[in-house]
């Protein structure tokens, strides 16, 4: 009975979110950041996320870190069991990653119904979140630096001179590949000689 409590509470916040959300990009606000937003509309100043995070958050980026952060909390609330870290995760992460401050108070608003909300468990400490970003893509490794050098459009002849103890200092030059010695130049002359010209 009490995860069934839990899982409506989650619902419910999660509802109000998304009217939130609406509510903003219905008005077409002319304010740049959240601080305006709320001076424009003073019956939204009690609204947990406005009230918690920072004034100075753009309104536009208020809008997209809130959709990233509930997004996966309907599939979450069909699990058979509750991860009930994920939920305060994905919010503190999209909107309280750089306001300690208004993360704890914004979560301590949701432990009334919901006394695990953005409690971790003793001794286990936060993993700092990092966003994806081209910048933080990881370098191609010595191996595929290796094995884009040995690809088959990096293999090349390999030459070499010999020359004849008892010639008269003439050389002859060998071809060799990886696949096997390639055919001598004369024979490559007779072949193109042998080839009809087309114009």
């Amino acid at each position: 009975m009490k995860d069934a409590f839990e899982r409506r509470a989650l619902l419910l916040q999660l509802g109000r979110t998304l009217q939130l959300l609406a509510r903003i990009l219905e008005s077409r606000t002319t304010a740049a950041t959240v601080g305006e937003f709320i001076a424009l509309n003073p019956l939204l100043e009690d609204e947990p996320l406005l009230e918690h995070v920072l004034p100075s958050m753009s309104v536009d980026d208020f809008v997209a870190q809130a959709a990233q952060a509930f997004c996966t909390w309907p599939a979450r609330l069909l699990d058979e069991t509750l991860e009930r870290d994920a939920f305060a995760a994905s919010v503190r992460e999209h909107l309280f990653d750089q306001n300690p401050g208004g993360w704890r108070a914004y979560a301590a608003g949701l432990r009334g119904e919901l006394a695990w909300f953005g409690q971790r468990p003793s001794g286990q400490r936060r993993v700092p979140h990092r966003r994806p970003s081209r910048a933080s893509e990881p370098a191609p490794t010595e191996a595929a630096a290796s094995g884009a050098a040995a690809s088959p459009a990096a293999v090349r002849d390999i030459e070499r001179e010999e020359r004849d103890e008892g010639d008269e200092g003439t050389a002859q030059r060998i071809s060799e590949s990886v696949e096997g010695l390639a055919p001598p130049e004369s024979a490559q002359r007779g072949n193109e000689q042998s080839l009809p010209e087309f114009e």
